[in-house]
């Protein structure tokens, strides 16, 4: 008996059948390229908003405002100086008005580039600046803005006059400020030594040489001697601390090295001689360096006082002399 085999209508004999890809499949490479492009607009606009916000910020605004103000700037760089767009560094501040900022602010005018150095720590909502200090590019000068408006050239006793008459005066009575000494050789535990103590640097001896009261300001002397017979730099005060490490105890009260109405400490200022932002000098073999700063005195009847610093046990018991 035959069979009727009936041949289906529109079948495709011979033939493999192709499936169409998805949208996916058509379109990945779309998609991972506008998916990079949004990152990447992403980041840049993160880094945009930061840039900003720094660029704004009290530090960046007060290392401009110094160097906008300052002769020996707009003599270099030209009378027009405006803040540049690519910073670097950070800005710390916490919930409780404390924080601290190590920033890079980039300048530039008519004649030139310059980087300013900005380490600053602030203290119940107050920022207290450590170092403003001005790199200019093309010759690598370095101008201490810190010390706030001050003469370019220097043209004898009478141009020194009148620069003092025209600086910036401290809140406390003025008082002669003794000169950062260049190291010199000096003998460890000289006459003049009240009381010595060891430094956190092996060969480095700190012998406090003036502890003295004079019109309710209290100056201080440290000679820092190296007892070795090899060269070194030596920090008085480490990079990224601040002063505040540097006070004295009397009559349970604490007392911090003064400053003036710039809020530039009274003290030996800092430098980059030692390849990083501090107090350093380089010391050759048996060579020593001084530093001082001023303090509030305490009051007449206070007789001794403790004398703590970041670099050596406490000074105990210092006497202090009256003038």
């Amino acid at each position: 008996m035959a069979v009727d085999n009936p041949i289906l209508q529109g079948s495709a004999v011979g033939q493999n059948v192709v499936q169409r890809k998805s949208w996916l499949g058509r379109n990945w490479k779309w998609l991972l390229g506008g998916t990079f492009l949004t990152l990447v607009a992403f980041g840049a606009g993160i880094f945009a908003l930061i840039m900003s916000w720094m660029r704004g910020s009290d530090v960046a605004q007060e290392a401009v405002t110094r160097a906008q103000s300052n002769p020996a700037m707009t003599q270099r760089l030209g009378a027009r100086i405006d803040e540049g767009w690519l910073m670097s560094g950070s800005i710390n501040v916490g919930t409780g008005g404390s924080g601290d900022a190590e920033v890079v602010v980039p300048v530039s005018g008519p004649r030139g580039n310059a980087n300013i150095y900005v380490i600053a720590h602030k203290i119940a909502g107050t920022w207290n600046y450590n170092q403003i200090l001005a790199v200019v590019e093309s010759s690598g000068e370095r101008i201490d803005l810190l010390r706030g408006p001050q003469p370019v050239v220097s043209q004898g006793p009478a141009a020194a006059t009148q620069a003092a008459q025209n600086s910036t005066v401290a809140y406390v009575p003025p008082i002669p400020q003794p000169s950062v000494a260049a190291p010199a050789a000096s003998p460890a535990g000289g006459s003049d030594t009240i009381q010595s103590q060891d430094t956190n640097v092996q060969g480095v001896v700190g012998e406090l040489i003036q502890c003295r009261r004079a019109a309710g300001v209290l100056s201080v002397k440290i000679r820092f001697h190296n007892t070795t017979g090899a060269g070194m730099g030596f920090y008085a005060l480490p990079p990224l601390a601040g002063y505040e490490r540097y006070y004295l105890a009397a009559a349970n009260k604490k007392y911090f090295i003064l400053k003036d109405t710039d809020g530039t400490y009274l003290a030996q200022g800092f430098s980059w001689d030692c390849g990083q932002s501090g107090v350093c000098e380089k010391l050759g073999a048996g060579q020593s360096i001084t530093w001082w700063a001023k303090f509030p005195a305490p009051s007449a009847d206070v007789t001794k006082l403790d004398l703590f610093t970041p670099v050596t046990p406490p000074f105990e018991d210092v006497p202090i002399a009256d003038n």
